[in-house]
């Protein structure tokens, strides 16, 4: 194909990056790093079939994918159609996936905007990413009584991990969903380190784990020199909440963060997700950057056609 959409492959790895630097540089979006692209780029390689890429006379020059919230083009190919083009392709990936809108990150100004009316959407929500300072006090981790933690490991089965993972977010407020694939290509890159993930499991079945909790450490930003750590998730089971697992699940994240030399850590929480949202607040993370949510319905499809 010399110009158009096709699915987006593995060996598109490195024209993928080359489209995410450029537009980090060129649009400079509050909140947006080096390492949230590559976090990205890594949950695409896991999920390539839920990727679209925009091509330009045979030049990978932009890319989609619904379950990244996300679709950038190269700042040098913008206004020749291809957004237009990749919206329409996250529009059919989401149908695929059996999604009934999509979603997409848009800044709060700029052309960004004026594209995303453009194409119908509409404001719906925002995340916002909390940072805690370094040396903030935060209380020590104590699980309540009749559970143990452990990490990672192979005594997990990962298609259980990835069953507890989709059950703990089946109710957030955004459309939160992991594929064993995904999860299976992200445990097996190099740097994958089973000791970043606490499970927490009943006493009585300590091989069913009912919560769990994921840390990151990325690269230090700005001046400070100590590495940037990161509370990347916190679940809990539904019919286990309200017992203070969350905040205990928190505070072991940060202690996990601390204990590796992280300086601030950061998070990120939907704005509707009051709960988490208010847990947050009182460990003293401060929201520091808002990534406003903008969506469309998606079409539905006519039986029988593809």
């Amino acid at each position: 194909m010399s110009t158009g959409i096709r699915p987006f492959r593995p060996e598109d790895e490195q024209a993928l990056r080359r489209v995410m630097n450029a537009s980090l540089e060129f649009d400079a979006l509050p909140g947006f790093t080096a390492w949230d692209l590559e976090l990205e780029t890594v949950s695409m390689l896991g999920t390539p079939e839920g990727v679209a890429v925009a091509v330009d006379d045979g030049v990978i020059c932009g890319y989609t994918g619904p379950r990244h919230e996300d679709l950038t083009v190269h700042p040098d190919y913008r206004r020749r159609g291809h957004g237009r083009r990749l919206f329409a392709a996250c529009l059919e990936l989401a149908a695929k996936a059996g999604q009934d809108e999509v979603r997409l990150f848009v800044p709060s100004s700029g052309p960004a905007q004026k594209f995303a009316r453009a194409m119908g959407m509409t404001y719906r929500s925002s995340m916002w990413r909390l940072s805690l300072p370094a040396g903030a006090p935060v209380p020590a981790p104590v699980l309540p009584a009749g559970v143990v933690g452990r990490t990672f490991g192979d005594w997990l089965p990962l298609a259980q991990y990835v069953d507890l993972l989709n059950t703990a977010f089946v109710d957030h407020p955004g459309p939160v969903s992991w594929t064993l694939g995904q999860i299976e290509y992200g445990h097996s890159r190099p740097d994958f380190d089973p000791t970043s993930i606490l499970l927490v499991s009943p006493v009585s079945c300590p091989e069913e784990p009912i919560a769990f909790v994921r840390t990151a450490l990325g690269p230090p930003e700005g001046d400070d020199p100590a590495p940037v750590g990161e509370v990347r998730i916190v679940g809990v089971m539904p019919d286990w909440r309200g017992r203070g697992l969350g905040r205990e699940l928190l505070r072991w994240g940060v202690a996990d963060l601390r204990n590796r030399g992280a300086g601030p850590i950061q998070l990120s929480v939907e704005a509707e997700n009051e709960l988490a949202l208010g847990l947050y607040r009182r460990t003293g993370f401060e929201p520091v950057v808002e990534w406003p949510h903008w969506t469309h319905a998606v079409p539905k499809r006519v039986p029988g056609r593809q």
